[in-house]
């Protein structure tokens, strides 16, 4: 028996189908986006951590947390740049006490997982400001290792620093 082919119902579901198709691609997309963002932030947090460290431990002493008593009109220019500044430190302080608990909680992973020579190499990197041959030397390991161990690193810390969203998952949402 010969099937008939309407070709309505035929483009409507070729239509369905594509659209279908082009919503989970653009979902996909999306999800990679985002997940490199983390890791550009989590890379980016820690090649400036030792600046932020510095600043926010230059002005701990004469840092007082403004509170907000709601009257800001009766505040001069300059001591709204004041506060502005006072915040920014407020704020990098709080960073910087997250990206140490962060730290110190992925040193303690790496040490019972046995992998403490990861860590050290992202603390070499990042905070000791070692070459990736520096690395290398020090562990007498292959040329692509201590990248591999500090992309590593880097994506554990993400999790830690961004929780859910640092996760790299690959479900279909």
């Amino acid at each position: 028996m010969e099937q008939v082919i309407n070709y309505e119902e035929l483009i409507q579901r070729a239509a369905e189908l594509g659209a279908k198709q082009a919503i989970k691609e653009y979902k996909a997309k999306e999800r990679e986006e985002k997940k490199g963002k983390v890791f550009h932030n989590t890379r980016l947090l820690m090649k400036s951590y030792n600046d932020l460290k510095k600043h926010s431990d230059k002005g701990i002493d004469s840092l007082k947390f403004a509170l907000d008593n709601g009257d800001y009109n009766a505040l001069s220019e300059d001591e709204v740049y004041i506060l502005s500044i006072k915040q920014s430190k407020a704020k990098t302080l709080v960073m910087i006490a997250h990206i140490d608990i962060a730290l110190k909680e992925l040193k303690k992973r790496q040490k019972l997982a046995g992998t403490s020579e990861q860590y050290k190499a992202l603390e070499m990197f990042y905070i000791d400001e070692a070459s990736y041959t520096d690395i290398q030397d020090y562990f007498n390991c292959g040329i692509n290792t201590p990248r591999r161990w500090i992309n590593e690193m880097i994506n554990q810390l993400s999790v830690l620093l961004f929780g859910v969203d640092g996760l790299k998952l690959d479900m279909v949402m």
